[in-house]
């Protein structure tokens, strides 16, 4: 993941209970013996979260629970990897989805008596099933389930535009197209080209490149899953993204070089898509494509449900510097475009994912009171309160058709249903192969070229028992 130029933040947070903030899930009050839960999160300040373990604490005498928050996702992984290591560590912590594959052995997972894997998969969205369930077979054969995460949310990628900008360029619609094609047809009307130095007084959507777009990776694993892309073989041992080979209205392609070449053509000057280069977004700048956003430079930009407050505070900010920016009222967020048009097309929609599971660790002393307290935690009534304060999608089936109506976030409610994620052997080498990928295309090497490139790299860092080891017979 992109290292962030924040400092790791650690401390330990504490504020007053918010009485009445939560229904009450248990009815009894359950006594325990001095249990201390050390839990680390990312991002998610003590306002959020202390409501919730007071709720806890209070119907679970002798348990305390101690929140630790950070801010850098690298430097907070390197963090807990070297406590594990040592034998130290959270209970709890926080696990991105893509991490899980490199460090599932660091989890102690959930004893099946607190959850079973039919009900984990009746209450939270599949993606949660493929990504934190893993079924292995014993030595008698057996199958047996293990519960490795729980997530209070599930985000993807969305795109947020500029209605101002879609009502003038495309009056007869006012809103962008849902499918790519479309997409392409509409970034050809909104893009308006000048003799600045940035060459675009206007650009119709920030992708193409991978220096300057924060979430570029994302949008190119969206791509992917939408082509179909067979990212690894069936024992998920080796990459196999240029392996497959379909016919197209441009002659026989893999689906992995069709989404590699639909994302670099927006930033190739030859292509009739161009619209984004090096200079319309500052690389070294943290706000990079939303600046260019609410300055009126881009009419589209893809991102998560919390892009929304990011640009609306950075709006604020600018104004009040005196800088000319677009009004808050113009940002509208539609789901995010498909390669076949989903109301006529058969074809399953497909958007990345990404979110955090909490999960417990190796070295926990008290592993299933941990996980008693993350199912607290992911209950619909802690969900619901969770989403309220954050806006992020609910992981669990039963909240996203009441949040889906939301006037802003209701997009990413309703996306989650069909959200996906693909298996990573190590999240920031993928994020290097790839950045690789689409700056060699940028530098006129070829699609081909680039993507075989791109799978050998994959492959020279795939473990040898592959993603998903038989971990119950190992030595």
């Amino acid at each position: 993941m992109k290292k962030h130029i924040a400092i790791l933040m650690l401390t330990t947070l504490m504020v007053p209970t918010v009485s009445g903030c939560l229904k009450k899930t248990t009815t009894s009050t359950t006594s325990t013996t001095n249990v201390e839960l050390t839990m680390y999160g990312l991002f998610d300040d003590s306002d959020v979260f202390q409501p919730l373990i007071q709720e806890y604490e209070s119907t679970h005498k002798g348990v305390t629970i101690n929140y630790k928050q950070f801010t850098d996702p690298s430097e907070y992984l390197d963090l807990v990897v070297n406590e594990l290591a040592e034998g130290e560590g959270p209970d709890i912590f926080a696990m991105h989805n893509s991490w899980i594959y490199e460090h599932f052995k660091k989890i102690n997972p959930m004893d099946a008596s607190l959850m079973t894997a039919q009900e984990l998969e009746e209450t939270f969205v599949q993606t949660v099933s493929d990504d934190f369930l893993r079924t292995y077979t014993d030595e008698e054969g057996t199958a047996v389930s293990a519960i490795y995460g729980l997530p209070l949310y599930v985000d993807t990628i969305a795109l947020y535009y500029n209605q101002d900008q879609f009502e003038d360029a495309i009056p007869s619609r006012g809103t962008p197209s849902t499918t790519w094609d479309g997409i392409k047809d509409d970034v050809f009307k909104l893009t308006k080209t000048d003799n600045s130095f940035e060459r675009f007084e206007q650009a119709g959507i920030a992708m193409g490149r991978s220096d300057n777009i924060s979430r570029f990776l994302d949008i190119l694993y969206t791509l992917f899953l939408q082509y179909d892309t067979q990212f690894y073989d069936d024992n998920y041992t080796m990459s196999t993204i240029t392996s497959t080979e379909v016919s197209t209205t441009d002659g026989v392609m893999a689906p992995g070089k069709e989404a590699l070449d639909l994302y670099t053509s927006f930033g190739i000057p030859s292509n009739k898509n161009y619209c984004w280069n090096e200079y319309i977004s500052d690389s070294e700048s943290a706000e990079q494509e939303m600046m260019s956003f609410i300055e009126g430079k881009a009419s589209m930009i893809l991102g998560y449900s919390y892009l929304y407050e990011q640009l609306t505070n950075l709006i604020s900010t600018e104004s009040k510097k005196g800088t000319k920016t677009i009004d808050a009222d113009s940002i509208k967020i539609a789901e995010v475009p498909q390669v076949y048009d989903p109301e006529t097309s058969t074809e399953k929609r497909d958007v990345y994912a990404s979110y955090f599971a909490y999960t417990v660790s190796r070295t926990s002393e008290n592993p299933d009171e941990a996980w008693e307290f993350l199912k607290f935690l992911t209950s619909a009534e802690s969900e619901q309160y969770y989403f309220d304060q954050t806006h992020r999608p609910s992981s669990r089936r039963d909240l996203l058709e009441e949040q889906a109506k939301d006037p802003i976030y209701g997009v990413f409610a309703e996306q989650v249903g069909f959200a996906e994620t693909i298996p990573i052997a190590d999240a920031e080498k993928y994020e290097e192969i790839f950045k690789e990928a689409i700056e060699s295309v940028l530098s006129t090497v070829k699609v081909d070229t680039a993507l075989n490139t791109a799978e050998e790299q994959i492959n020279a860092i795939m473990p040898e028992d592959g993603l998903f080891p038989n971990i119950l017979t190992e030595d």
